[in-house]
């Protein structure tokens, strides 16, 4: 039907066709770049005028001329529809179709209704776009899917039945149409249609075309240009190795030929995006590291955008106006992000406050918080000092709720504008050119909100900002590009008709080379093998790729086709359609980078683990817990990090109380219980005062908790904690009525404080009991992670509490035991050791302790001796500066408040074990 054309030079020009000249392309990007090659070969014929070529895609062209049909009465307006939907439009439609479908079905709340609504959404295209008999394989279809199948035919129906309320069509059935009424006459046609870039027509194109045809039109296809270009095979060790490989090769050849025209093909470019766009400013730009660049031009354009909303400046707009309508309450996460982000009001002068703020809203609100709540202790924060006025006045705007009931989207659009003014949207500081647009393009979505008053009625303010949102997620946002820079990277369908001077095509995996087969899931998948539907089968996906690489080897004398050998740990292989083609030799070398060059300069080593001295030998005195001795045994420089400069993480807010809250509790009831009693009371209690008494204990422990927090917490969670106090306290004094022997509690939570060597250190002993023989035993509670005396035998000491109460505090008397004591629901006990046998149940004596051998520790003194050694040398450690990072493991740091700091990713790869994780 078509006649082929073998170059672009071949099309006849426009203004020597009477009738004139259409090239239909497959995509937007073909259809610019086949106007822009045509006007420069124009100009470089010297021409000052010419006609442009139009190169328009298919839906476009279809649009024009059934509009111009329309206007010039080749169609009668009563057959026309009033409108045709937008793709907004379509979608609420479904939306509907779909929960009513679903309405009945008690599981409806778990669906993903946008997902569902999307699904038939691109089902009903295929079923129109490809004409797929689905009405005769109904019966046909196997059980899951009939089931399926079946929900989606009732959609289309119900969909279809609005569209008729409305006046409306789909965008493919208004395509058909289109094509019907072409058929019929109408329209103006072209002398000429030309095909570019189709791998592979649909039957409404083939449908176009047959018209076309009949009515006269002569049809071409231009085909690739130039004989198949030498491809060869490059193997690479992993995804990141294959990015920075392509870069390197852009590099070299523009290098080599800065006029060169050079593509770069990603199957799955959405994945790859940054990382790719990474290794490419590292080859091309690498002064691009500085923020002052970062929107820089390029030398390369990549085709695939990011989601409008993933803008900051949009993300911004967008969480203020889901809290303006949420209903009054916000995650702590929402509130945090507007806090430290730009784009919302003083944003700048109050940068350091907001940050002050919101570290203190961590420690003081709930995780899911009420505005007005928020914005009440927000007004307490600045009649305290806090410097944030501004804040708190755009917050009583944001906390003001919306207009009542519902009204048309259209008439959301000005309280929306107006809102996100009020509360200083989008910031204080001069935007970018990519903040710009990003700006612009979210003001004509939101403008744009007005056309679904047709489709969507009256909704409440809540209703609308959620489709604005989901406008903003649909929304591909890609800033201009100055000019045509030399490198395009593209996906396999936006590479269909370039050409190049060299074509480099990553990711030839075979997981993702030829694309995995992908059906509708609401169509019967053999109808959609059958008609060879895109992603119906992995045979029609083969040869729609072998296809695509085809095209592509003729598109460029030069093509380099790359696989990665792995992903991780597991291996990978390359896609079967590189079969017989030879390796390419010798991998590209990159290009000197800034990054390159500094790790090439000389180095100068720099101990750096040395800090300055404190306490006496350093001026001062220096105070702290057995925290800061801990953290100097497992890891000094946590200890300089934390007790030295005072680095904390930030609290992460929970509902309720946390583990530390929990245990604290524990050792408030308990040490309330404890009080005035000893075992013969407690073996003396009757079960029913038993319970009474530990109520007591935890009514008391709870409600003095409660009353040194900033906001009390709800009664339901105080109730729940009070129960799950009583059940422990229960099981954990049953126990404790079991200990041999009679015992008095001589100490409860005693706070002490000693100095060694120089550090004045404030200690709590959880329990100090006395044995009826007068010794004493130390006790420690354990209500979270195992504890284990083994630590006690290092040369280092960690879990020290113990040790430093029983070495130091006690040294003219020490205990007979110490003993971590481990209150846990079912898993209640003792543990530790002790100058003896049988003072404690489970508690072995320092001669059969299998943690102490006896070398080392052949009695109790020599134990209580480490203890003071150990702890000695901690401590002059720390007041001399000592802050070398030692890696003990992830266990024995898990508590470390300033991981990211100790730089352990680094020093594992330098070490070469590094697995992958952080470990923060």
């Amino acid at each position: 039907m078509t006649v082929p054309l073998p170059t672009l030079a071949a099309l006849p020009e426009p203004e020597d066709v009477p009738g004139g000249v259409l090239v239909l392309c497959a995509t937007h990007r073909l259809a610019r770049h086949l106007r822009a090659a045509h006007d420069r070969a124009r100009a470089a014929q010297g021409l000052a005028r010419w006609r442009s070529l139009e190169c328009l895609t298919v839906d476009q062209w279809l649009e024009s001329v059934g509009t111009e049909a329309l206007l010039a009465g080749e169609i009668p307006a009563g057959e026309a529809p009033r409108r045709v939907l937008e793709g907004q439009q379509e979608q609420v439609l479904w939306e509907m179709a779909v929960t009513a479908g679903l309405a009945d079905r008690p599981e409806a709340p778990l669906f993903d209704l946008e997902g569902l609504a999307a699904a038939a959404r691109e089902a009903n295209e295929l079923a129109t776009v490809w004409d797929l008999p689905l009405p005769q394989v109904r019966d046909a279809a196997g059980p899951a899917e009939s089931g399926e199948f079946a929900e989606f035919l009732g959609w289309r129906a119900d969909f279809r039945r609005r569209c008729a309320a409305a006046g409306a069509l789909e965008p493919c059935r208004h395509a058909r149409w289109l094509v019907d009424r072409l058929g019929r006459g109408a329209g103006r046609l072209p002398a000429w249609v030309i095909l570019a870039g189709f791998d592979r027509r649909n039957p409404l194109e083939e449908a176009l075309l047959e018209t076309l045809a009949a009515r006269g039109v002569r049809l071409a296809e231009l085909a690739a240009e130039g004989p198949p270009g030498h491809a060869h095979v490059l193997a690479v060790a992993d995804a990141a190795a294959e990015h920075r490989a392509a870069a390197a090769w852009a590099a070299a050849r523009l290098a080599a030929n800065p006029e060169a025209r050079l593509a770069i093909v990603v199957p799955d470019l959405a994945a790859r995006r940054d990382a790719l766009s990474l290794a490419l400013d590292d080859a091309l730009h690498p002064a691009a590291l500085r923020p002052a660049l970062a929107e820089a031009p390029r030398r390369y354009n990549l085709s695939l955008g990011a989601p409008l909303a993933r803008q900051p400046l949009v993300g911004t707009a967008l969480s203020l106006l889901a809290l303006a309508t949420g209903g009054g309450r916000a995650p702590q996460e929402a509130l945090s992000a507007l806090l430290l982000g730009p784009h919302f009001s003083a944003d700048l002068a109050d940068a350091d406050a907001r940050a002050r703020l919101e570290a203190r809203m961590r420690r003081e609100l709930p995780p899911v918080v009420t505005l007005e709540r928020f914005r009440r202790w927000l007004r307490r924060q600045v009649a305290a000092g806090m410097p944030l006025e501004r804040l708190a006045g755009h917050l009583d705007r944001l906390v003001e709720p919306p207009p009542a009931g519902r009204r048309p989207p259209s008439e959301w659009v000005p309280a929306f504008r107006d809102l996100l003014a009020a509360v200083g949207w989008p910031g204080e500081r001069s935007l970018s050119s990519h903040e710009w647009q990003a700006r612009r393009a979210f003001l004509e979505l939101l403008q744009g909100l007005a056309r679904l008053d047709p489709v969507l009625g009256r909704v409440p303010a809540a209703e609308a900002a959620r489709r604005l949102r989901a406008a903003c997620r649909e929304r591909v946002f890609q800033p201009e590009t100055e000019g045509e820079p030399p490198v395009q990277v593209l996906g396999p369908l936006e590479a269909a008709g370039i050409r190049a001077d060299a074509i480099w095509v990553m990711g030839m995996n075979d997981h993702l080379w030829p694309p995995p087969a992908r059906p509708n899931p609401l169509l019967p998948a053999a109808v959609q093998r059958a008609a060879g539907t895109p992603g119906a089968s992995a045979a029609v996906q083969a040869a729609f790729a072998a296809r695509i690489q085809g095209r592509l080897r003729a598109a460029a004398p030069e093509l380099v086709l790359s696989w990665a050998r792995a992903e991780g740990d597991r291996p990978l292989r390359a896609s079967p359609l590189l079969a017989g083609l030879p390796a390419l030799e010798g991998a590209p070398v990159p290009p000197p980078s800034l990054r390159g060059a500094v790790a090439a300069m000389p180095i100068e080593s720099l101990a750096d683990h040395r800090a300055p001295p404190a306490g006496p030998a350093g001026g001062g005195t220096l105070s702290g817990g057995t925290g800061l001795l801990e953290a100097q045994a497992v890891c000094p420089a946590w200890a300089f990090h934390q007790y030295r400069l005072g680095a904390r993480a930030l609290p992460s807010p929970v509902e309720g109380f946390d583990a530390r809250a929990r245990g604290t509790l524990v050792h408030l009831a308990l040490e309330r219980f404890w009080a005035g009693r000893g075992a013969a009371d407690l073996r003396g209690l009757e079960e029913a005062a038993r319970e009474a008494a530990i109520a007591g204990a935890v009514a008391d422990a709870v409600e003095g908790f409660a009353a040194t927090l900033p906001e009390r917490p709800a009664d339901r969670f105080l109730a729940l904690e009070r129960e799950r106090l009583a059940l422990l306290l229960a099981e954990w004094l049953a126990l404790e009525a079991e200990r041999p022997g009679d015992f008095t509690v001589e100490a409860r939570e005693a706070a002490r404080e000693v100095d060694v060597e120089g550090l004045r250190l404030e200690l709590r002993i959880d329990r100090a009991d006395r044995l009826a023989d007068g010794r004493r035993v130390l006790i420690d509670y354990k209500t979270g992670a195992a504890a284990s005396p083994a630590a006690w035998a290092r040369p280092r000491v960690t879990q020290l509490q113990l040790p430093l109460y029983a070495a130091w505090v006690m040294a003219g008397e020490p205990p007979a035991a110490v003993v971590l004591a481990r209150v846990r629901r079912g898993d209640c006990g003792f543990a530790g050791v002790a100058a003896g046998d049988g003072l404690v149940p489970d508690v072995r004596g320092i001669g059969g302790h299998r943690s102490f051998p006896p070398e080392a520790f052949p009695d109790w003194a020599s134990l209580l001796g480490h203890w003071r050694v150990s702890i000695a040398a901690l401590a002059r450690e720390f007041r001399d500066g000592d802050a070398r990072v030692i890696d003990a493991g992830e266990q024995e740091l898990r508590f470390c408040d300033v991981k990211p700091l100790l730089r352990l990713a680094e020093r594992r790869r330098l070490a070469g074990t590094w697995n992958g994780e952080d470990g923060e």
